[in-house]
């Protein structure tokens, strides 16, 4: 019985190392795709990377994915925080 259990936790810990595997990897590919988004719509501008209004543009997307970022964030916690009684 001993052993049973054992396994059965050692599996759910196994599953749960897969799970934050993918959940990172798939956060890496959201961010590399947020890149070169990025960097297409700037370059779609006319601006070539390196300059001055190229690097303006990529910190103006950055900011504004970061307000965005901040708004999903204050919904989710006016969600959490708002149950009804």
């Amino acid at each position: 019985m001993w052993f049973a259990a054992a396994l059965v936790v050692l599996t759910s810990l196994a599953g749960c190392a897969q799970y934050d595997e993918a959940r990172t990897a798939n956060l890496a590919a959201a961010e590399q795709e947020r890149v070169a988004a990025d960097d297409a719509n700037c370059r779609s501008s006319g601006v070539t990377p390196g300059s001055p209004a190229y690097e303006d543009c990529r910190k103006r997307l950055s900011n504004q994915h970061a307000n965005e970022g901040r708004g999903h964030q204050r919904m989710l916690d006016q969600m959490l925080n708002s149950r009804p009684f």
